[in-house]
């Protein structure tokens, strides 16, 4: 079931400021204070893609909310892990920094070598 984030649809005439560092600030006008807009309190917190054009037109979406994860775990090594999602492959190694450059470096030929052999296990014409 998806949550309105607003009370309704809204037109509202706003000041935006678009900064360096990618931030967007956007304040209502004067004469359009005193609405209250957010559905179910006074803030609310979004997740979600903003795309912004090159004349300054912006557009919001929200991610999807209780739909799955978008990765589907395949393989996993003590330190690693092998997921994919609809367009890709994802492999990723974390190991922490008190195991020093050494050991990290003999654990990553370790675990890459283990990951190979997954993927060996994997069909010609795998559509994964």
């Amino acid at each position: 079931m998806t949550k309105n984030v607003f009370v309704e649809s809204i037109n509202m005439e706003t000041q935006t400021v678009f900064h360096n560092n990618g931030s967007i600030n956007i304040y209502p006008c004067d004469f359009e204070l005193g609405q209250h807009i957010v559905s179910g309190g006074t803030v609310v917190s979004q997740k979600g893609r903003m795309t912004t054009e090159d004349d300054g037109r912006s557009k919001f979406m929200p991610y999807a909310q209780n739909c799955g994860s978008r990765y589907k775990p395949l393989f996993d090594t003590a330190h690693g892990e092998v997921k994919e999602t609809k367009q890709s492959v994802i492999m990723t190694f974390r190991f922490p920094k008190k195991l020093g450059k050494a050991l990290i470096e003999a654990l990553f030929a370790e675990e890459c070598e283990e990951v190979k052999a997954f993927i060996k296990t994997r069909r010609t014409l795998t559509e994964w």
